[in-house]
């Protein structure tokens, strides 16, 4: 009875363990171990902000041509390897607080839109 006990634990422990990595894993582009868990003990809000911004800081739209004149200076262009599996921490790219970004994404019809943080906070707001 105590080994079933003691073996129960240990596999609720490294089960939560694996799951706390794992939602973790788009973090650990750009902070470390420590400084994640320092923001999950000290500013959750932070924490779940960031989280979100991982897969939910943008999205896609085909490329609308008849903007893209040669003057066109609100849109940047770049490389991305995989646009189906995009982690925004891969970017490098710095969200704006009242404005969006655009990049065309070079090999493709597509554009990535970056949201600002205002329209995130929003989003993060209505959950």
């Amino acid at each position: 009875m105590k080994n079933s006990f003691l073996i129960f634990l240990l596999l609720a422990f490294f089960n939560s363990f694996s799951q706390t990595n794992s939602s973790d894993k788009d973090l650990l582009v750009k902070f470390s171990d420590k400084e994640i868990q320092n923001l999950k003990e000290n500013n959750i809000e932070e924490y779940e902000y960031l989280k979100y911004c991982a897969r939910n800081s943008f999205y896609l739209n085909p490329i609308p041509t008849e903007k893209m004149t040669s003057g066109q200076t609100r849109v940047g262009s770049i490389e991305i390897e995989d646009i189906k599996n995009i982690n925004f921490y891969d970017l490098n790219i710095e969200i704006i607080q009242d404005d969006y970004q655009f990049f065309a994404i070079k090999g493709t019809d597509k554009m990535l839109v970056i949201k600002s943080k205002d329209h995130i906070l929003k989003e993060l707001r209505k959950k």
